[in-house]
This record gives C-alpha cells, structure tokens and sequence, in this order.
C-alpha cells in the first residue's frame, strides 16, 4: 500500500513538472516584457531659482515614459538630476574631465558662449538629425529663430535653448525717496534711461551722493567673479568684439579703455564701488542689496526670481514680490552720453547632450518635452527669465506676469557676447583687467597694456582696432 502511495506521489510530480513546462513554453518569457530603467544623468547652473532647469526635465520624464508606454517601447526613463550654484568654470572643467574617461552627465545647460569651444573640443552630439527628423523635433519647432541661431556651430545644431534672460540695473526706490526724490521721479527713471537723458555719469552721481550722506554704504555693486556684464561695457562704450566677416575676436582698445577707466573710477576716484568687489562673497552682495544698504546693483532678471526663493534678507528672510515692487526699480544699463542708446545683454542658455551618452534618442526627447510651454513658463516665472517661444509668449501665467512684462520691452536693446570657441580666454583676462583697476593695482592705460599682452599669448586669431 505505502509503495502504491509513493508512486502515486511520484507520478504526480512528474506531470506536475511536464505541464509547468509546457506552460512556460505556451507563454511570453518574462524577459521578452521586461521593463528597462534607463538612468539619465542631468546637470544645470544657475541661482537656486534656475533648479527648474533639472526639475522640468524630471517631470517631463514622467509625461516620457507615458509616451514610452504608448508605444509599447520596454524603456523607462530615470533622471538623476543635480543643480550647482556657484563656480560656472569648476562645473564645466568637472564636466570634461569627466568626459575624458567616457563618462559625464547625459544631458547639461550651458551658456550659449561656451557652445563652440565644446564643440570644437568633441564634448556635444550634434542634433540636427533629431531636430529636423525625430519625431521629438515637433516639441522645439516653434522655438524664437534668433535662439536657435545661439545654438549653432559652423551651421549645425548642437544645443535646444532653454531660456535667455537680460541683464539690468536695479534700483532702491527707498534710498531714492531718502535723496529727496519724488514717487513721480522714481517711476519716470527707467523711460529716462530708455530715451538717454539718464547716463552712465548721472547714474555715477547720484550714487556718490548716497554714499556722501551715509544713506548707504555703497553707491553701486556689480558680480564679484568673471560674467557677461563685462563685456557688456565695451558694446556700451562704442566697441566690438567680433567680426563675423572674418570670424576673428576683435580687440578694441579704445573701448576697453573706456571700459577699464569707468571701473577705475567708480572704484578708486569716486569710491562709489567697493576697492576689493571682486573678493565680496555672492551672499553677502545678495544680502547687502536687498538690505537697502546699496543704491545701484549691476544685476540680471533672474535675481527677482532668485530674492523670492532665497532668504538672503536677515529679517524677512525670502522677500514677497509686494516688498520688491515697492523698495526696488529695474532699468537698461544707462547710455555713456546725453541722448545714446541704452543695452542689456542676453545670454541664452541651452541644453546640451553629451557625446558620450548610450541613450541619445531618450535624452533628446527628455529634452524636447521640456522645452514646450507649460514647462518653459513654469521656469521663467519662478526664476526671472524670459521664454524660449511665441506659444509660451502667449501662456496667461507668463502674461500676466508684471514684472516679466516690465522687462520685456529690453530685449530690443540687447546683445550676446561672441560664440568664439577662444572668447572665454578674451573675457577672463579681461575681468582680471578690471579687478586690477578697481583694487588700484593698475591704472587704465597699464591695464590695456597687460590685457594686450595677455590676448596676444592664449588667443591666435584677433583682430586689434584703435
């Protein structure tokens, strides 16, 4: 009876085990579905207020693998994402080491004028094909010419415009009231600026008669470290730096004197500028202007994004819009003389794709879902800049933005700097000009002279002028 039972037992298993087998041969391997994570590594610079950046292509990550789905494609897309706030040469050095050695972060925002030399150094992936022949391209084609124009090299697309903004001159409306002027003359400064009766040199005094009062410690602050704003004042005094007939940087001396002597002099004639700007912590220029103890500060717009979403304030921490709008004005750079015409300067950022990446159908298509308006305007509002096409122009949360509003009327006053893959040579020797002039270290005319010096040893090709 037992050996009966046990062959019952035994036989049992065995069919068991046949039809078990046979199931699985009936039925789809478990590894022919199976769901792929794919990780894509993202980086971006900018104030704490630009983490959008990363954030929207996290987001549009979701509405991806959505979409993934749909099409019955197994890959599912990850971002691992990291924002950096400080050190623009540090994070972009990290990043080509990184490249070196295969690796890297798949998708990266850059400013516009580091586009060529990344280029020329084999960095980024060229996305005309996906561009002009994905079925991703139909997300970025309604995106500003003039944009896609800074995201060329040689004619070839190599990066998507994520956002521009322009640089300007804030204001404290309270230290103007503490001068003596009226609200009426307040409100009429920027249209004074716009049409050239305001200048560069009124602009100088009034700072100094802030400063001779003891209103505020400082009449005029600009960044402490190596930016656009520099460059900005050879356009304003008149000069060039490139010539696109020959593609060579210009070296234009009588502008750049022009520029190294206003430095000098609002920082060792005048003493409206601290001497030693360019050693100054960001946070405590931060906190000293939105304290009210500066009258004038060389800003962009992505700072009234920025003093919203950081508490630089020591009593009311982040500020509301209310206080802003109240305590601080926003105006273009004045023009050098009665009557000139005022600039801005813009410097469009753009995502970028590293060559390197495994996944470049995926990180274009992160890419291009990011940049359609409900995401593009998301990030101008939050951060203070302006949106990347005539869609998200129209968005009403972008619309009805005043201050973004305000600010619009200035990009028919900008300009960009050179997309040279040697320019960012040009302009870190010229901000140590600078910095040796307002430290009293040099005086103009011998800053010119090292400046020259410097052009003529690390550039190859420049053209000088006057």
């Amino acid at each position: 009876m037992k050996k009966l039972l046990s062959a019952s037992i035994i036989l049992a298993l065995i069919l068991s085990l046949l039809l078990s087998g046979c199931s699985k041969q009936d039925q789809p391997s478990d590894d022919a579905g199976a769901i792929e994570t794919v990780t894509i590594e993202v980086e971006s610079y900018g104030s704490p207020a630009d983490s959008t950046r990363v954030t929207n292509l996290q987001e549009a990550a979701e509405e991806l693998n959505k979409i993934l789905e749909q099409k019955g494609d197994s890959r599912r897309v990850e971002v691992k994402a990291n924002h950096v706030s400080s050190g623009y040469e540090e994070y972009n050095k990290k990043f080509m080491l990184a490249h070196k050695s295969g690796g890297g972060a798949d998708i990266r925002t850059i400013a516009h004028t580091d586009l060529s030399m990344m280029v020329e150094g084999g960095y980024l992936l060229q996305l005309d094909d996906y561009v002009n022949g994905s079925e991703w391209g139909e997300y970025v084609k309604d995106i500003y010419p003039n944009l896609w124009e800074a995201a060329k090299w040689n004619g070839k697309i190599y990066g998507v415009p994520q956002d521009t903004e322009v640089r300007v001159v804030y204001y404290r409306k309270d230290v103007l009231k503490k001068l003596g002027w009226s609200d009426e003359e307040i409100d009429s400064l920027p249209e004074k600026i716009k049409s050239g009766e305001f200048t560069l040199e009124d602009m100088t005094k009034v700072a100094k008669e802030a400063v001779e009062k003891g209103i505020v410690k400082a009449g005029i602050y600009h960044r402490p470290n190596n930016g656009p704003y520099f460059s900005a004042f050879v356009y304003a005094f008149g000069g060039k730096l490139y010539d696109e007939s020959t593609g060579k940087l210009v070296f234009d001396r009588k502008a750049i004197k022009d520029t190294l002597n206003y430095f000098y002099r609002i920082a060792q004639v005048e003493k409206v500028l601290p001497s030693g700007m360019t050693s100054m912590e960001w946070r405590q220029i931060h906190k000293d202007w939105v304290e009210g103890r500066v009258l004038f500060w060389y800003g962009g717009t992505w700072h009234w994004g920025e003093y919203q979403t950081v508490d630089y304030h020591s009593e009311l921490g982040k500020l509301t819009e209310d206080y802003m709008f109240e305590n601080m004005g926003y105006a273009l750079v004045p023009a050098v003389a009665k009557g000139g015409r005022p600039l801005s300067l813009s410097n469009p950022y753009l995502y970028v794709v590293n060559s390197n990446t495994k996944h470049p159908d995926l990180a274009f298509a992160l890419i291009a879902l990011a940049s359609q308006p409900k995401y593009n305007v998301k990030h101008a509002v939050n951060s203070g800049h302006l949106v990347i096409s005539p869609a998200a122009a129209e968005d009403p949360l972008y619309k009805e933005n005043r201050f973004l509003k305000d600010v619009q009327y200035m990009l028919d006053y900008t300009t960009v700097q050179p997309n040279h893959p040697e320019f960012s040579k040009f302009s870190s020797a010229l901000f140590k000009a600078i910095q040796a002039v307002e430290m009293g270290e040099y005086t103009p005319d011998r800053a010119v002279e090292w400046l020259e010096e410097q052009v003529k040893n690390d550039i190859e090709e420049i053209v000088f002028v006057n």
